[in-house]
């Protein structure tokens, strides 16, 4: 029976592959109503085709594939996926974000133009108001003042063009399918922004005024996920090629090979190490709080107002290192107790604010 990592590594080449071909079905469309240098264009410059509609397609539906189809094509470059474990995205998915610095998503590292794809999907809002699944996010440069799509690792970048891969279920359309949300991340260090203000750029792109429930919940998402990818302390591990017991012996082998699975280029692993041992830690002060605790004495403190107990929730704050910290990074911040030691021999903490004891 195969591993814990090896179902994991599984999922997220296959949801890799779903992904890949949706973009290359794109590119082929275009190729096949005879719009095939829109992509290049769209990476390269030049003199762009006047984009009609086509036969049952409009200019929102060219605009869509012309953006999926460049990014394969910078993807396809060096093919590499992030495999999110679902105990980091389970613990990701709810931490806040507050005020960032677009200075952070420059520290993207190589390999160019990354695929995350989360192992276990987050559930988020589609673009109809319902119910959906996030399944990956695909992130590729934009030069600076221009619509130019480039890699990551151009030094003309001046923003990250991210795609958000959404599976939505509508009963409307009587069917369940992939969608595709788009936003910009600014890379200039003198940049400072929230969740919201990408919301309301998002929305004000298309004449509104304010950002619908789906954007903010898609930015937000895709925000968590780049940030911390671009900590300098972010829990990357390129995987182990496995090799089966049976490799390279006869009619064993060519069974095995036919129940493998197609790994990614570059197959990176992100949270591995630090996802279970967060979801471990989390567990264990949950079992601590259920047993036997002394009652509190005293406040411990200076004189004044102490807070209640409660659990501070995880986040992801930016942070600044270097010489006379002028360097943007991220940093991820585990959730923690305040005043736990004011819990009562059952775990609860009491009510109202604790004054301290003189």
């Amino acid at each position: 029976m195969a591993s814990k990592d090896v179902m994991v590594g599984r999922m997220v080449a296959e949801a890799a592959e779903r992904v890949e071909w949706e973009m290359q079905t794109a590119d082929r469309i275009l190729r096949r109503i005879g719009l095939g240098l829109l992509p290049q264009q769209a990476i390269e410059g030049g003199a762009m085709i006047a984009a009609g509609s086509a036969g049952d397609l409009g200019v929102h539906e060219i605009r869509n594939m012309t953006t999926l189809s460049a990014m394969w094509r910078l993807w396809g470059r060096e093919k590499c996926v992030y495999a999110v474990h679902p105990d980091m995205g389970s613990e990701l998915q709810s931490y806040a974000v507050g005020t960032m610095a677009g200075g952070v998503f420059r520290r993207l590292r190589r390999p160019n133009n990354p695929m995350l794809v989360l192992a276990e999907p987050w559930p988020c809002v589609a673009l109809d108001g319902g119910p959906g699944l996030l399944l990956a996010v695909m992130l590729c440069g934009r030069v600076q003042d221009s619509t130019l799509l480039c890699h990551t690792t151009d030094p003309r970048m001046g923003e990250l063009a991210a795609v958000a891969v959404v599976e939505y279920r509508s009963e409307e359309r009587g069917a369940v399918g992939l969608e595709y949300l788009y936003c910009s991340i600014p890379t200039d260090t003198e940049a400072r922004f929230t969740v919201q203000d990408l919301a309301l750029r998002n929305a004000r792109k298309v004449g509104r005024e304010e950002p619908t429930e789906c954007e903010v919940s898609f930015v937000g998402h895709v925000l968590r996920l780049a940030m911390y990818l671009c900590s300098s302390k972010a829990d990357i591990q390129e995987a182990s090629q496995v090799r089966s017991k049976g490799a390279g012996r006869g009619k064993s082998a060519k069974r095995d090979q036919q129940r493998s699975w197609k790994k990614p280029d570059q197959f990176l692993r992100l949270g591995w190490r630090l996802g279970p041992a967060l979801k471990a830690a989390r567990v264990r002060a949950q079992e601590a709080r259920q047993g036997p605790r002394p009652a509190p004495t005293g406040s411990g403190g200076r004189g004044g107002w102490r807070l209640p107990p409660h659990q501070r929730s995880g986040h992801l704050k930016t942070v600044w290192r270097g010489p006379g910290r002028t360097v943007a990074d991220s940093a991820l911040v585990e959730p923690y107790w305040v005043s736990e030691d004011l819990l009562d021999a059952q775990g609860m903490a009491p009510e109202g604010v604790v004054r301290s004891v003189r």
